[in-house]
C-alpha cells in the first residue's frame, strides 16, 4: 500500500523526496500500530487518546493523516499557526519553512497590515509569491488551526487531488 499511499506522495511532494521524512511516513502508513503508540503524545495533543485507538473509535486514516502533518511538521516542511497568531509570530513560522528558504520565497514585513487576520496575511504572502509561481497552502485537518505550507502554484491542484481520496483538502490558505 504505502507507494500508492496518496499520503505518500503528498510527503513527497511536499519535502521534495525528503529521504528522512519518507522513512517516516513509510512507519505511520504501514505500521500505523507501532507509530500511533511511538507518538501517543502528539496525538494526545490532539485529543486523540490510547483507548481510542484501541477500542477502535478513531480510523486507521485519520492516524495516518495527522501523522503525516505531524512528520513534515517535525522536518519543518509544514506548521501549525493559531488563526489568532501575532503577526510576528506569523512571519517568523512562514520564514523558518524549509521550502521558504530552499525555494527563496521572499517575505516582507512591510507587506501585512498587523491589524489584519492569518487569512489576509496568507493572500498577501499569495500576491507576492505568485510571480516566483508559488502561494501558501493549508492541509485541512478537522482542527482549528491551519497547517500552512508554500507550495508550488503547479502542484496545488494535484496535492489536492490527493488530499480528496482522503476526505481532506490542500488548498490556499486564504480560502480555509
Amino acid at each position: 500500500m504505502s507507494e500508492e499511499s496518496p499520503i505518500i506522495k503528498i510527503a513527497k511532494i511536499i519535502s521534495n523526496d525528503d529521504t528522512d521524512v519518507i522513512k517516516d511516513i513509510n512507519v505511520c502508513i504501514n505500521d500505523t500500530d507501532t507509530y500511533f503508540k511511538n507518538n501517543t503524545v502528539d496525538y494526545d495533543e490532539r485529543g486523540i487518546t490510547p483507548e481510542d485507538w484501541e477500542e477502535g473509535e478513531i480510523e486507521e486514516d485519520r492516524i495516518r493523516w495527522l501523522g503525516m502533518i505531524d512528520i513534515l511538521q517535525k522536518y519543518g516542511y509544514v506548521c501549525e499557526v493559531d488563526t489568532s497568531e501575532f503577526l510576528e509570530d506569523f512571519i517568523d513560522a512562514v520564514q523558518d519553512f524549509n521550502g521558504t528558504k530552499s525555494y527563496n520565497l521572499p517575505i516582507n514585513a512591510d507587506w501585512f497590515d498587523e491589524d489584519a487576520d492569518t487569512f489576509e496575511w496568507c493572500e498577501v504572502l499569495d500576491e507576492n509569491w505568485a510571480s516566483e509561481g508559488f502561494c501558501i497552502a493549508d492541509i485541512e485537518f478537522d482542527g482549528d488551526d491551519l497547517v500552512l505550507f508554500p507550495c508550488s502554484l503547479e502542484q496545488l491542484e494535484e496535492l489536492n487531488g490527493y488530499a480528496q481520496t482522503m476526505g481532506y483538502s490542500i488548498k490556499h490558505a486564504k480560502d480555509a
